[in-house]
């Protein structure tokens, strides 16, 4: 299979697709962000009332707003650009011969899926670089630190109080956020250096962006296999 560098298929609009399938894991961390905040000035009990109402509608309606706003804005950007990155590698001598129309139609209507999938299969034909070999330190803490932090929101809430279990939950929340740039990142990582396993990044981190939901249970069963194969394939440098 012939293979291509990013620096033979320059392309803004695969980096605009990375950052599009991205983006919305920083629009939750706002929901974190919000949970850590009620927690601090007083928790549910602190905040009834109008006012408290107010509060968490402040609160909680910035990641709503945040989310919609991606939304729509990914809606309108992803068919341009699958339809400029897939037109620029069609024009590339790879093992991949993608028809632009079909992939812009597609991202019209199923966005997200089409992204996931582009990376997919871009991967398998394009290389990318990535210099720093220090991501799998935050899919470690990815995998680990939601369902430590749930656990011991559950665990303390009637001895602490409701408002700690409130803040351990947005903790959690905040902690599984860079799990899935993480494991994309240190996946392009291993694929590069590594002669013994190549994984294909857009599968890590479709898994990621997957399961963002379901990080306290999902995670540490994706992180934990990743890492396992990524020590015995370059170690933990």
């Amino acid at each position: 299979m012939q293979r291509a560098t990013v620096n033979d298929v320059e392309s803004l609009s695969y980096r605009i697709i990375e950052v599009l399938l991205l983006l919305p894991t920083a629009a939750w961390g706002l929901f974190g962000l919000g949970a850590i905040f009620l927690g601090i000035t007083g928790g549910v009990g602190g905040l009834q009332g109008p006012a408290g109402m107010v509060g968490i509608l402040g609160t909680f309606g910035l990641g709503y707003v945040a989310l919609l706003v991606l939304a729509v804005v990914s809606w309108l950007v992803t068919p341009v650009v699958l339809y400029l990155d897939t037109s620029r590698i069609a024009e590339t001598d790879v093992d991949w011969d993608p028809n632009p129309i079909l992939w812009a139609v597609g991202g019209f209507f199923l966005g997200h899926l089409m992204k996931l999938n582009h990376l997919y299969y871009r991967h398998k034909v394009v290389v990318d670089w990535v210099d720093r070999d220090w991501w799998w330190v935050f899919v470690t803490v990815g995998a680990v630190c939601p369902l430590t932090f749930l656990a011991l929101g559950v665990a303390l809430a009637e001895t602490l109080g409701t408002a700690v279990t409130i803040v351990l939950v947005g903790l959690g929340i905040l902690s599984a956020v860079p799990f899935a740039l993480a494991i994309y990142r240190d996946a392009t990582y291993v694929r590069l250096n590594s002669a013994e396993w190549r994984p294909n990044p857009g599968t890590y981190v479709s898994l990621g962006l997957i399961f963002l939901l379901l990080a306290p249970v999902a995670y540490p069963l994706v992180g934990g296999y990743y890492l396992v194969r990524r020590y015995g394939a370059v170690g933990f440098e």
